[in-house]
């Protein structure tokens, strides 16, 4: 009788557990937010950056974010702004400036995060310890110099390349074409 009663216990546990909480927030967000655009590097597909847009404000959007999977770090929130830190990966939350109440919602590989953004894009939200930890002892300072002296700049979020737009074109929720990439001049 104990046995049973143990395994029913520990079934319905089980799928307790499943339902709540054990979704990555990553595919979380791929699910249920719309797909606006995607970054990849052509040289490394593991090195990209896809971009969600959601009809909620940056704090309830991040709320949902961290409801689904803890990040190992939060970021402050710096104007209109904030990343998650995950374990392979940043989610960052951006107001859209085109739509008032709704936010972007990038989810960028860390390859991507580390050969890609400017250093001072994470100003205030994250301290320069954790990115150096992450990406090796000098990362900021290595890449603020790539930064600078690179003619196209570093990337931004939310589909700011250097001192413009950068846009891979339109494509469709769900799509294959990844795009052309941060430096390939579309």
């Amino acid at each position: 009788m104990k046995i049973k009663k143990w395994m029913i216990v520990t079934t319905a546990s089980v799928f307790l557990f499943a339902a709540c909480g054990l979704q990555e927030a990553d595919d979380y967000v791929d699910e249920n937010y719309t797909f606006v655009d995607a970054v990849q590097n052509n040289t490394n597909t593991n090195d990209q950056a896809m971009l969600y847009r959601t009809n909620q404000s940056l704090q309830e959007t991040a709320a949902e974010l961290i409801d689904v999977e803890q990040p190992e770090k939060i970021g402050q929130e710096v104007d209109g702004r904030q990343v998650l830190v995950y374990d392979n990966e940043f989610i960052i939350l951006t107001e859209d400036p085109e739509n008032p109440g709704s936010t972007l919602v990038e989810v960028a590989e860390d390859e991507f995060v580390r050969t890609h953004y400017n250093p001072g894009f994470f100003s205030g939200m994250l301290l320069g310890s954790l990115l150096n930890g992450r990406f090796g002892s000098n990362w900021e300072r290595t890449q603020a110099n790539r930064c600078r002296y690179n003619g196209d700049g570093c990337y931004s979020g939310g589909g700011y390349y250097g001192g413009g737009a950068f846009s891979n074109g339109s494509y469709g929720r769900g799509s294959t074409f990844r795009g052309g990439g941060p430096g390939e001049g579309k």
